[in-house]
C-alpha cells in the first residue's frame, strides 16, 4: 500500500511541475520584447558617418 501511495504522489508532483513549466514557457512567449532607441548623440555617430565610409576586407 505504501508503494502505491508513493507512486501516486510522485505522479501528481510530476504533473504539477510539468504544468508549472508549461505555464512559465507560455508566459515567456507572450511577453513583447522591445529595444530602446539609441540616444541622439549615438544616432549621429552610428548613422550617417558609417554609411559614408566603406569597409575593406584584407585577405
Amino acid at each position: 500500500m505504501v508503494i502505491i501511495s508513493v507512486i501516486i504522489v510522485v505522479v501528481i508532483m510530476t504533473i504539477v511541475i510539468a504544468a508549472a513549466f508549461g505555464l512559465a514557457v507560455s508566459k515567456g512567449y507572450s511577453v513583447k520584447h522591445t529595444v530602446d532607441p539609441l540616444p541622439e548623440d549615438k544616432q549621429r555617430y552610428y548613422g550617417k558617418e558609417e554609411s559614408e565610409h566603406e569597409r575593406t576586407e584584407s585577405k
